[in-house]
């Protein structure tokens, strides 16, 4: 595309001098080369309009950016002076892709908790119902059949990466795409020219401060994603009743269509969980929704997966889904990396891998998991460095409260000193009741902390490990450290000298 051509397509002045022609859009001067329009994006640690001449020097053809880039980049070079370059990055991308999203149909999936169990249970819902469906989540891809994980520690790809994913995606066929979209995908403007169809809310609580100044400012973020979708002639959007805190701000965004669904028996609400009931097995209930009354059977764990499931149901359904064939989907989905995962080889005790990393989120998973728990409750978690911090008491007190045994450990300490957080995760702990050598153990290396709640679980506890679920790194001041949790649970039980039963075990099995 020329770039006048792509300067138009993406709502811009055409007015530059020269008319090269534009092989890609890129905000990393180290992925320039021939044919590249460099964008130059103000950032948290670096500023891409000190890298505009390097990137010129590459082979970008241009450069769009806030002010002059300094160094300067030759007075050949097109310049186009803009507002917002993230805002700029986001039209040119989606130009540049041939606006992907134009040709599918899009669901944006947020909240705080729920986000990518929600993503996966509505590919697995669209794929069932005979769609050629595609989710774009924390944890992996999933085109079809296929699943790729995600190696990348980011929930949404930024602007060029995901309408080129979204390009190959419709050129692949896909007639749905579900994308777990964050908070951080909306304040940074990395998904303002995707074209949403669907908004689904899952339970918004409090995140990412160190972003957003406060929860209202949090729950303002995300409410753009719905607002998004508000402008559409068939947008739909689906909202969780149960959130006391989002749903009565929701509510009052103007949309075409609007189901909505509770657990909890709200009056009004499109979709119900009549008859809940949860056990080793999974998560069992009767769905009551417009499309009629299904029985539907989960084999995730956790009473939560029920609202996860009728925010699937609403999605997939209210886009023309059968009913009876989404909830087979659910069915057979037999987990979600790093979601109330489940690690089983046999052993005595339940260990359970969960991706929960606030407060809010740690008590939904030890809730569920006291519940079900017959014995003492172990709890293994850190909190990240350079993160809210106000977040790391408030954990430990959870803890305290929740479970018999709190395991304060390493999450991503980056910069910070792993010691200073765990102290500030302990203090809470201990405001909550808990003793330090009785029941409170503070194990900064992460895998030695693994390793001490599995070799001190008797018969009948539960080992959650908490905050890292799908992760495969601990980042830290020397960089990333390669880490899996369930890998490491696995090589604790087998110390311990748990023995696989038959192949691998229940848990043990590989694939979506």
């Amino acid at each position: 595309m020329k770039l006048r051509e792509l300067l138009r397509s993406a709502g811009m002045s055409p007015d530059v001098a020269l008319d090269p022609e534009v092989s890609a859009v890129e905000y990393d001067s180290r992925r320039s080369g021939a044919g590249v329009l460099f964008v130059a994006v103000p950032g948290f640690h670096v500023d891409g309009h000190r890298f505009a001449s390097a990137a010129v020097s590459a082979g970008a053809i241009g450069v769009v950016a806030e002010r002059l880039p300094d160094p300067p980049i030759p007075g050949s070079v097109p310049l186009i002076l803009v507002e917002a370059s993230r805002v700029a990055l986001s039209a040119l991308a989606a130009a540049a892709a041939g606006h992907p999203s134009r040709r599918m149909l899009v669901a944006g999936i947020t909240g705080t908790d729920g986000k990518t169990t929600t993503t996966t249970m509505l590919w697995a819902a669209w794929r069932e119902a005979g769609e050629k469906a595609a989710s774009l989540s924390t944890v992996d891809a999933r085109v079809g059949d296929e699943v790729t994980p995600n190696p990348a520690r980011i929930t949404t790809l930024e602007a060029p990466e995901l309408h080129r994913r979204l390009a190959g995606l419709a050129a692949a066929g896909c007639t749905r795409v579900a994308i777990e979209t964050s908070s951080h995908a909306l304040h940074l403007h990395r998904v303002d020219d995707v074209d949403y169809d669907i908004a689904v809310f899952t339970r918004i609580t409090s995140e990412h401060l160190d972003v957003h100044g406060s929860r209202e400012g949090y729950l303002r973020t995300k409410r753009r994603l719905l607002e998004m979708v508000s402008g559409r002639p068939q947008g739909l959007a689906v909202l969780n009743a149960d959130d006391g805190f989002a749903f009565p701000s929701l509510i009052q965004v103007p949309v075409a269509r609007r189901l909505v669904y509770s657990v909890t028996g709200a009056p009004g609400a499109d979709l119900a969980a009549l008859g809940l009931r949860v056990d080793a097995a999974g998560v069992r209930f009767t769905a009551a929704t417009p499309w009629g009354r299904s029985p539907v059977s989960l084999r995730l764990a956790g009473g939560f997966n029920a609202a996860n499931a009728l925010a699937a149901i609403g999605a997939a359904c209210g886009s023309g889904a059968d009913l009876d064939r989404v909830v087979q989907g659910l069915a057979g989905l037999e987990r979600v990396t790093g979601r109330m995962e489940r690690v089983d080889l046999g052993q005595t005790f339940q260990v359970v891998v969960d991706y929960a990393h606030t407060a809010d989120a740690l008590e939904t998973v030890l809730t569920e998991l006291r519940a079900a728990t017959g014995g003492r409750l172990w709890a293994v978690f850190g909190s990240a460095g350079e993160r809210d911090r106000e977040k790391r008491p408030a954990m430990g007190e959870v803890a305290a409260r929740l479970a018999d045994v709190v395991v304060v450990t390493d999450e991503d300490p980056r910069d910070e000193d792993r010691q200073t957080i765990i102290e500030e995760i302990a203090a809470g702990a201990e405001a909550g009741g808990a003793v330090r050598g009785v029941n409170l153990h503070l194990v900064a290396d992460r895998a030695q902390a693994v390793a001490f709640a599995i070799g001190g679980a008797a018969a009948g506890d539960t080992v959650l490990l908490a905050g890292k679920g799908h992760e495969k790194t601990i980042e830290t001041a020397g960089g990333a450290v390669p880490w899996d949790e369930r890998a490491a649970a696995i090589e604790a039980l087998r110390r311990r000298g748990v023995v696989p039963q038959g192949d691998a075990g229940p848990g043990i099995r590989r694939g979506p």
